[in-house]
């Protein structure tokens, strides 16, 4: 009976000491938890610090949308993912969504400057008083269709999503009045019934362009395009291009 005691008692105390290390590795490691932790925080302070002076520096959303462009232009815009952009730009996503929230969202923004183009467009068709006017708005707008090619290129290489993205766009509403607008504008004016078709045809050939040869725009040279298209409305319009 002794000697059973004296072996729980052994075994007891081998137990205790079992503990005792097993704690004592246990206090070890929560300290090298807490080291790592602090590391990793500290880490991650300095990534904050240097993606804020990314997100603070000049011309960053500039940078972002050119970089998309490129991608959408060149692997279209489903093809393309926001990681992809962040990588070609040398900043984390975190970055870019300091920035832009989503890829849609940095679509519209790139898109932006169809909408202040069109709209000049319209101003200048409403204030034409006269069928040569209406030939100097069409030059004007060719014109800007050569300064905002890229753009243009990027719209025939997603034109699915682009079009999805008018139709479902607050703006679409806007684009549809201004057609019935420029409609009664052409019907008000003092021009003949022959001359209003012309104006309406003339437009048409020439906001319609890309719609049925898109790769013009990106295989033939824009000055060439530019003066051709230029002659073709005001040839259309019977207005001599004294250019």
């Amino acid at each position: 009976m002794i000697a059973a005691a004296r072996d729980v008692r052994d075994e007891v105390v081998r137990a205790a000491d079992d503990v005792r290390r097993a704690a004592g590795s246990a206090r070890r490691a929560g300290r090298e938890a807490k080291r790592t932790m602090h590391e990793v925080k500290a880490a991650g302070r300095g990534r904050g610090r240097r993606d804020r002076v990314v997100d603070d520096e000049p011309g960053t959303s500039e940078r972002i949308l050119e970089v998309a462009m490129r991608l959408f232009t060149e692997q279209g815009y489903d093809g393309t993912s926001l990681r992809e952009i962040a990588d070609e730009l040398g900043f984390t996503k975190a970055a870019l969504y300091y920035h832009f929230q989503s890829k849609e969202e940095i679509l519209l923004a790139i898109l932006a400057p169809t909408e202040s183009l069109l709209d000049q467009f319209m101003d200048h068709l409403v204030s034409a008083q006269s069928v040569e006017a209406w030939a100097d708005a069409l030059d004007w707008v060719i014109g800007e269709m050569a300064h905002n090619v890229d753009i243009f290129r990027l719209m025939e290489r997603n034109r699915t999503v682009v079009e999805t993205l008018a139709h479902t766009s607050v703006h679409f509403a806007d684009h549809q009045e201004m057609h019935r607008r420029l409609e009664r504008t052409v019907k008000d004016s003092s021009a003949s019934r022959a001359v209003q078709i012309r104006m309406i045809a003339a437009l048409a050939a020439i906001s319609g362009f890309d719609d049925w040869g898109p790769t013009f725009i990106q295989e033939v040279p824009m000055d060439e395009l530019v003066v051709e298209l230029r002659a073709i409305s005001r040839e259309i319009l019977g207005v001599r291009d004294d250019g």
